[in-house]
């Protein structure tokens, strides 16, 4: 009888410090500079906006600590009132120790996920200090008198930027079981095709499969092949400028059809529409149409994009911003973004423009 309750007091045991494990949250010590008298926050991301989960006031000569628990997983940001900047997290229940500055923080941890980002941090870092220290200068404009400096720096910038999206992708192909290699792929992806995507989603590690950036891409990838090029196109309909409804089917058919997402917020776009124009000028007279899917919030500035870029072709929008549900069913990962389709209705090529757009038109017509 002994030999069973003493057995029965260590599995209750056991099962005590499991719960207790369970039950274990997060910590995180914090001694940013410039931070006394100041809230710190935890922010997480949802649905594009910034929502507080944690924070704490931190005041002169006591420990400023954030504590709690999370589910899963989580990307979070790590902010001070009034100051510029955040700390991007790896959240866990685990420890974390935050020192230095928002701009050069410190971090200790003893999290999986925080190292391996704290050691992809520590690679990008010298050329992310040298884009940093070229921002200040570029932010003024081109000098007058000087305009050849002004273009040379800027010149410099985007080779850095390049440099940064060739070292993400050696990263993301050499370390498929590291947690930083999910968000350097989530920055990136929409630089890849649906068959690049998937070999590159396939390679990770199944842990890394539970992070949201993943089943964010994830479901990108689902809604890209159910459009990819080779395939019908998907119908759906939003409304006019005028409140109109009107589907992409009312606008094909039967013609050569561009579908142009857009945003009036959105420079590149804009900077686009007039090469758009002269494409929609010479070829609407043999059968080209375009339909300008928007992905704006506010209707007043999408209706006066439209007038100051001259777009004539029909526009049509939900105004709500990323969710717009013309971007989900084509799983739009950045704009402008634009998809062709023959007469039959196939999906023949994406994101052409310039003389490759001339030339894949002209091909279709």
């Amino acid at each position: 009888m002994r030999k069973v309750i003493t057995l029965l007091l260590a599995v209750l045991i056991i099962q005590a410090c499991t719960e207790t494990k369970e039950k274990e949250g997060y910590q995180v010590s914090l001694d940013l500079k410039g931070s006394e008298g100041k809230w710190v926050k935890l922010m997480a991301r949802v649905d594009r906006n910034y929502v507080t989960t944690d924070s704490v006031l931190v005041v002169a000569g006591e420990e400023a600590v954030l504590s709690g628990s999370v589910d899963a997983l989580s990307t979070m940001y790590l902010t001070v009132e009034d100051m510029e900047g955040s700390v991007q997290l790896l959240m866990e229940n685990s420890t974390y120790s935050i020192s230095g500055t928002l701009d050069a923080p410190k971090i200790t941890t003893n999290s999986k996920a925080q190292s391996d980002l704290n050691a992809y941090n520590d690679m990008q870092k010298p050329i992310k200090e040298k884009m940093a220290d070229m921002v200040p200068e570029l932010r003024k404009g081109p000098d007058p008198d000087n305009s050849a400096r002004y273009d040379s720096l800027r010149d410099e910038y985007y080779k850095l930027y390049d440099e940064i999206e060739a070292m993400d992708s050696v990263y993301i192909a050499e370390n498929p079981g590291s947690y930083a290699t999910v968000l350097a792929l989530r920055g990136t992806f929409y630089n890849l095709d649906t068959e690049g995507l998937e070999a590159a989603l396939t390679r990770l590690d199944a842990p890394l499969k539970e992070m949201e950036e993943y089943k964010y891409m994830y479901g990108k990838l689902v809604r890209m092949k159910a459009v990819a090029i080779g395939q019908k196109y998907t119908d759906f309909g939003l409304a006019t400028p005028e409140g109109e409804m009107l589907k992409i089917s009312d606008v094909h058919n039967g013609n050569v059809l561009l579908i142009d997402f857009w945003a009036a917020w959105c420079g590149p776009c804009r900077q686009a529409n007039p090469e758009l124009v002269e494409i929609y000028n010479d070829y609407h007279d043999q059968g080209f149409e375009i339909i300008g899917v928007s992905l704006d919030r506010d209707s007043a500035s999408w209706v006066k994009a439209i007038a100051d870029d001259k777009l004539s072709w029909p526009q049509i929008s939900d105004l709500k911003y990323w969710n717009s549900e013309g971007a989900e069913l084509y799983g739009v990962p950045a704009i402008p973004h634009a998809v062709l389709i023959d007469r039959e209705g196939i999906i023949t090529a994406k994101k052409l423009h310039g003389q490759e757009l001339r030339d894949a038109i002209e091909a279709l017509l």
